[in-house]
């Protein structure tokens, strides 16, 4: 009895050294994961290269925002290949102290890294960045890491500001979304290194993704195919296989709608013919007759508050492309659909390509919204919606006091990121030659032009916004 008993106790002590030594492993892991100072952790920093700080003037600085190293093992990165690297991060102190560049960083990730956008990627120096993150080089287990405080995901983006020389207008709008919306991209500004080298100040985005700190959508279907789904309405040949729904094929709507949830490796044909038969259907009764009845039209198949919503956002601030590129749809299983907010280097006559003219509605011809301002009720809801906004997040004090917060964040990063990157301050990267005076010489004078261009914009729809009601045929 005494053997067994012996032996029962044995058994007890190791179960709880396994379950000590896994709750010190994951503690640590947990604590690399959001930053501890787990100096043994990093492996593969490269320590910036002082005579590339010397050369830019900049030498070595403290900064109180985050801090990015990026080592890709002397790879280049590409566009359409995925390459291993790993990224060291020293996060901002809890204190608010600055700290130094050449601080060994808090902790490292294993990810592949490659370029992102169209003509940022084409036509821009300064490159846009996807990341995903592993558990280790090699495994084909993404891993999810509370990035920066923004919520445990494998999915992250660096955007780089580049035509916006304010370097604000992306952080701007996403602010005033996460207000808006149910859920809008969180993000970071960020000082990033590549291989040592200073890349200047970033963004680091959360993409339009699922997931527990995303949209959270239902990971699974139903035996019929139907499926909680995000679409994307993106350039014609961006990818393989866009959706062939009555807007495509029936001549109504801009560009493709292609599926970016379930992922291509997940996506069943039975979830693609749900998708697509759930899309057409919506589009046929949005540019069918009887587009506005309220039973059986439009507001059957969308969150009528959400569209509006993401209308005055969008005609709020100048975006041509809303509705017609880079435009995120989202459907949550058994629920109606619903638009997320994306991409706003461009917004407030900012276009590299053409002028904006702050008397105009620039959604007005745009997919879908088309349609959806030929109805009454709907432009009811748009005018009374922004009516309330302009009292709120939408005030000329909240806006102006939103971009002073975000300039006092970026602080001596700003002259650190031109330090690199100010000779387009003198390109005319900016429209055609009549509208020079679109591209600012200085940081402030850029700052100003969008103050301004709030101003000017916000102007002209406070005088015509009721104007909408002459596109309304009902």
């Amino acid at each position: 009895m005494k053997k067994v008993f012996a032996c029962g106790s044995m058994i007890l002590l190791l179960l709880a050294v396994v379950v000590v030594a896994e709750y010190i492993y994951d503690f640590n892991m947990r604590s690399a994961e959001v930053g501890g100072k787990q100096g043994a952790e990093v492996k593969n920093w490269i320590v910036p290269d002082k005579e590339y700080l010397d050369y830019y003037g900049i030498g070595e600085f403290k900064t109180n925002l985050p801090v990015l190293h990026i080592n890709t093992n002397g790879q280049r990165i590409e566009k359409d290949t995925k390459i291993w690297s790993s990224m060291a991060v020293m996060q901002k102190d809890q204190n608010g102290a600055d700290r130094s560049v050449m601080e060994t960083p808090d902790y490292e990730i294993s990810m592949m890294i490659n370029y992102r956008g169209a003509s940022s990627y084409s036509q821009f120096d300064k490159k846009q960045y996807r990341l995903k993150f592993y558990s280790k080089e090699g495994s084909t287990n993404a891993k999810n890491y509370d990035f920066l405080g923004m919520g445990k995901n494998s999915e992250w983006v660096l955007n780089g500001p580049f035509l916006d020389k304010t370097l604000i207008r992306n952080k701007l709008v996403y602010g005033l979304g996460r207000e808006l919306f149910e859920w809008a991209p969180d993000s970071r500004y960020v000082e990033l290194f590549i291989n040592g080298e200073y890349q200047g100040v970033y963004l680091a985005l959360e993409p339009v993704t699922n997931g527990e700190s995303r949209l959270r959508l239902s990971e699974f279907g139903l035996a019929s195919g139907e499926t909680a789904y995000i679409v994307k309405r993106d350039r014609v040949g961006t990818e393989e296989e866009p959706l062939y729904v009555y807007g495509y094929y029936g001549g109504k709507t801009y560009n493709h709608l292609y599926v970016d949830y379930p992922t291509k490796s997940k996506l069943t044909s039975r979830q693609r013919e749900w998708i697509t038969a759930d899309i057409d259907t919506f589009e046929k009764v949005l540019y069918g007759d009887n587009f506005a009845d309220e039973k059986t039209g439009y507001s059957k198949y969308i969150d009528v508050d959400n569209f509006v919503d993401y209308y005055v956002l969008n005609e709020v601030v100048m975006n041509n492309d809303a509705g017609n590129l880079s435009t995120y749809v989202y459907k949550e299983l058994g629920g109606r659909i619903k638009l997320a907010i994306w991409d706003y280097n461009n917004c407030f006559d900012n276009y590299q390509w053409f002028a904006q003219n702050y008397d105009e509605f620039f959604l007005k011809d745009n997919s879908w919204f088309a349609m959806l301002l030929k109805d009454q009720r709907f432009v009811d809801k748009v005018i009374a919606r922004y009516k309330e906004l302009r009292k709120g997040i939408l005030s000329d004090e909240y806006f102006n006091r939103q971009i002073d917060l975000y300039k006092a964040e970026l602080g001596e990063a700003v002259e650190r990121n031109f330090a690199v990157w100010g000779y387009t301050f003198y390109d005319n990267l900016l429209s055609s030659e009549n509208e020079l005076h679109k591209n600012a010489k200085s940081y402030d004078e850029a700052i100003m032009q969008l103050k301004n261009s709030f101003k000017a914009r916000v102007e002209f729809l406070d005088n015509n916004i009721g104007d909408l009601y002459e596109g309304c045929i009902n």
